[in-house]
């Protein structure tokens, strides 16, 4: 377990961890987010599933063309 999840799971479940410690390590993990936390949102952006853009709403409908039937031969 990492460290920030080890700490979370102290706090949770009432771990043995002195308070200093506790505040040392969640020092840690915000300073980590607030280094690197750009790159982990980039990374998340990129890993995370891709949508189509949706029409808005107030596209006009563009009308069908008529299209003339393709000759068939005999």
């Amino acid at each position: 377990m990492i460290d920030a999840e080890a700490l979370v799971d102290e706090i949770v479940h009432g771990g043995s961890v002195p308070e200093q410690e506790r505040r040392a390590r969640a020092w840690l993990a915000i300073e980590t987010w607030l280094a690197d936390g750009e790159t982990f949102f980039r990374q998340a952006r990129i890993s995370a599933p891709h949508r189509r853009p949706a029409l808005p709403a107030t596209a006009p409908a563009r009308p069908l063309t008529a299209v003339r039937p393709a000759h068939r031969g005999p």
